[in-house]
């Protein structure tokens, strides 16, 4: 009798423990969700303001779904290589090519996340969007970059939101955070002034946050496949983003790689880019990786804790440099500071051994120092602009448009 207690003592020991383990996952897996819809309880979805908005995205981007809304921003930026009238306006400007697209690409992914992580109505989150539209306001006065293309630019990040949470989280979102995500980027498309004259209630108004989403999301869809053909300058310029995912890659994992990311795009996206049909394996690999991410983090993966928030930017500047440092990068290490983990890190050593070697050095070639908002972008637009972004700054103060609900005043 001993020796069968014996045998069994362990393994029932185990199961205790992932018993206890599973229910408190599943007691405390839901509940940053829970107080995210209890803000509402009692209160009309229309009346959601900006700033709570924000609030409940962060939360997603930082804590709920730190890597489906990351690689949202990611994917919505390669999504760009299949618009012919912005590839042809890259090639023109050169601004993707091959020598400069990893600073090009962590650019404007670094003004991205000074618009959607840094407090309403603050001056570094508008001097993001002022830096945004100083950079496109020539463009767009030239024609170059259609009224279109702004607003599906703006739809694209709120479609791959929706699909990157519905098809690889652990849940969906609920209809609190499709209205925050609604609101936050409306205000978002005002203050960038996106025309709204191509969705269907832009006259009548739209309900809520979860209305307008709907809208724009179809929209944005309908429009991609309309314009999205493959041309010369979408291939090229597809090519080249699709590559940047693999820059680090071992070359016998590349393809896997590109062809991973080609599951995640439409059809007529993939055409328009000029890649590849990704194989029977390969698409099985991927929905297996999906599903068994899910599975686990559904019911074994205790939710994130605020320490650990995914944060991309700092709060507070390089204190030797004045400039801002990031956290995160994926081919090139432009502005991340040269800590020896980010040196000799397990990243920085797989990037050492199997990829381009280029690594965070104090000052190299990849502005370890940090960025200045005002001057991000281009070369050649580094050292101009600044009057007209005060000028922007203030009017986006002088409008107010970070308090409130764009909805409904």
């Amino acid at each position: 009798m001993t020796a069968f207690a014996g045998e069994y003592e362990r393994p029932l020991a185990a199961a205790a423990a992932l018993g206890v383990h599973l229910f408190i996952v599943r007691y405390f897996r839901f509940q940053r969700c829970c107080r995210i819809e209890s803000r509402f309880e009692g209160r009309p979805l229309s009346s959601m303001t900006v700033k709570e908005a924000h609030q409940t995205v962060r939360e997603l981007r930082e804590l709920e779904s730190p890597y489906s809304l990351h690689n949202a921003m990611k994917l919505s930026l390669l999504k760009t290589g299949a618009i012919p009238t912005m590839t042809k306006l890259f090639v023109a400007t050169g601004q993707l090519s091959e020598k400069n697209i990893s600073k090009r690409t962590i650019d404007t992914e670094v003004v991205l996340n000074e618009v959607h992580d840094r407090e309403p109505g603050t001056d570094p989150h508008l001097l993001g969007i002022a830096r945004m539209n100083y950079l496109h306001a020539r463009y767009r006065k030239a024609g170059k970059i259609l009224d279109e293309d702004m607003l599906h630019t703006l739809g694209s990040a709120v479609v791959d939101i929706m699909r990157s949470i519905d098809r690889y989280e652990w849940r969906r979102l609920t209809e609190v955070e499709k209205c925050a995500i609604g609101v936050f980027h409306r205000a978002l498309g005002d203050a960038m002034q996106v025309p709204f004259t191509f969705l269907p209630s832009c006259k009548t108004g739209w309900r809520d946050g979860a209305h307008f989403v709907q809208e724009i999301f179809d929209w944005t869809l309908q429009y991609e496949k309309e314009v999205a053909k493959p041309t010369d300058s979408t291939r090229a310029i597809g090519r080249r983003l699709v590559g940047l995912a693999s820059y680090n890659l071992p070359k016998a994992l590349k393809p896997v790689v590109d062809g991973i990311i080609t599951t995640k795009l439409d059809e007529h996206i993939r055409i328009s880019m000029g890649l590849e049909k990704p194989g029977f394996i390969i698409s099985t690999l991927a929905a297996t990786i999906a599903s068994t991410r899910k599975i686990i983090l559904r019911y074994f993966a205790l939710p994130r804790p605020d320490s650990k928030a995914v944060t991309v930017l700092n709060d507070s500047p390089n204190p030797t440099s004045g400039l801002y440092n990031i956290n995160l990068w994926l081919a090139d290490p432009w502005y991340i500071k040269p800590t020896f983990k980010n040196r000799w890190g397990l990243k920085a050593l797989f990037v050492r051994i199997f990829g381009s070697g280029s690594v965070p050095s104090i000052n190299g070639s990849y502005r370890d120092q940090g960025y200045d908002l005002r001057t991000i972008g281009p070369a050649v637009q580094e050292n101009r602009g600044h009057d007209e972004m005060e000028a922007i700054s203030q009017g986006l103060k002088d409008m107010n448009f970070a308090s409130g609900c764009p909805f409904h005043a």
